[in-house]
């Protein structure tokens, strides 16, 4: 009788031992499935050039402010998803750059907003490490904080972006991503025409939800 209650008490704790074993692996082949939502937010680095149409010097744009990911989308593979993005950043108080002299422009918000259709790879598919980019379209308004006017253009934007998950449970995880993001567009504030290139940078933390 005792030899079969310890063989019984054996068999247990070898059960128990697997299934954690089990567990433990599937713990570990954590991989993105179906519909997701990711919302991150970090800091953004414009620099953004002004070539006018006529005569008048070109002048260079920088400044630092908030910036805003959403993209909602699907993994249509376990390494692969699509999804469409809005990418919000803002520019605070910027600086002008022209002729050699660099001049704060106080009292100014320069919004950067885009509608993109982004694709995003993960090399290995139990998450980590991510690298994809995007391609849309570009609203740019120009706020006056002092006098109260506003001016909004349209262009073309695209960005690359790079970057790290970490689990904090089965359904979401957390990261960093670095994005380098360029936009275009014709703008005639202030005047003369002119067009208008820019480059953003942002530093993000990440949050994405399956």
């Amino acid at each position: 009788m005792i030899g079969t209650r310890s063989r019984g008490a054996l068999v247990a704790v070898v059960v128990f031992l697997g299934g954690a074993r089990a567990a433990r692996a599937d713990d570990g082949a954590r991989v993105h499935d179906g519909r997701f939502l990711r919302i991150a937010a970090g800091l953004a680095y414009l620099h953004e050039s002004w070539t006018p149409s006529s005569s008048a010097t070109d002048a260079v744009h920088t400044g630092w402010g908030p910036a805003l990911e959403v993209a909602l989308g699907k993994f249509v593979r376990p390494r692969l998803a699509l999804a469409g993005s809005v990418q919000l950043a803002t520019a605070i108080n910027r600086d002008e750059t022209t002729q050699g002299m660099t001049y704060p422009l106080t009292d100014t918000l320069h919004f950067v907003d885009t509608i993109s259709a982004l694709v995003d790879f993960y090399p290995d598919a139990r998450r980590g490490l991510h690298v994809g980019g995007s391609v849309g379209f570009a609203t740019i308004t120009e706020v006056d904080t002092y006098m109260g006017g506003a001016q909004t253009s349209w262009g073309l934007a695209a960005a690359l972006h790079a970057g790290h998950e970490w689990f904090v449970s089965r359904r979401w995880s957390v990261g960093g991503m670095a994005r380098l993001a360029f936009h275009s567009y014709g703008t005639d504030t202030p005047p003369p025409a002119a067009t208008a290139n820019g480059l953003l940078f942002s530093l993000l933390v990440a949050a994405t939800f399956d």
